[in-house]
């Protein structure tokens, strides 16, 4: 069975929130960043990291009690790609994935997507061959998306300047796109007006 492990985009400065973290805000009886780990550690990834990087400590302490292992980026401030190569290297350097492992990309500000939905996409790479593995809401690309890990060095290359759409580009051929009947794939909160949008639990 080909393994999936995740990698938890939660390195922002959140700055359409400023002063407040969104990652911080209440969802139900956690925080948005609690619950969108929580989803994903109920999914059947084999193995979580959460890459930190503004108020790395506060976000650890909400971690410290989950099943997930957490990385500090300190680069952040240069944008989601530097978190995306943190997170490629956390597995590549720390654990012996195996040749046929997938890295699933998951955003911590997207507390809505339910383990059922990822279930779905781990499912699809598990099954097939296919090298990447996207969820699709009505002909848009959502997350959370699966790459092989023979993409890793691709990804870090271009993960700065274009982020991981260059190489869906890049391998057409190479995708499996799983259509999904949630909205959630395509949605995230990104402003105070987003938040106040979301049915919070």
């Amino acid at each position: 069975m080909r393994p999936v492990y995740a990698i938890i985009l939660a390195a922002g400065e959140s700055r359409r929130f400023a002063p407040k973290n969104k990652l911080f805000l209440p969802w139900g009886d956690d925080t948005i960043l609690e619950a969108a780990v929580k989803n994903v550690l109920a999914s059947r990834v084999d193995g979580t990291v959460v890459v930190l990087g503004h108020q790395a400590k506060r976000a650890a302490t909400l971690l410290e009690n989950l099943s997930c292992r957490t990385v500090v980026n300190p680069d952040y401030p240069a944008g989601m790609g530097t978190s995306v190569v943190a997170g490629i290297d956390f597995w590549l350097r720390h654990a012996d994935i195996g040749p046929e492992a997938g890295l699933l990309f998951a955003l911590g500000d997207q507390p809505f997507i339910p383990s059922a939905v990822m279930d779905t996409v781990i499912r699809n790479y598990r099954e097939t061959s296919a090298g990447i593995v996207v969820p699709v809401y009505r002909g848009r690309h959502g997350h959370p998306s699966i790459f092989h890990r023979r993409y890793a060095d691709e990804i870090r290359e271009v993960a700065g300047r274009w982020g991981a759409r260059e190489v869906l580009r890049r391998h057409p051929e190479d995708i499996l796109r799983v259509k999904v009947e949630t909205e959630s794939v395509v949605l995230d909160i990104d402003t105070p007006e987003d938040y106040e949008l979301f049915p919070i639990p």
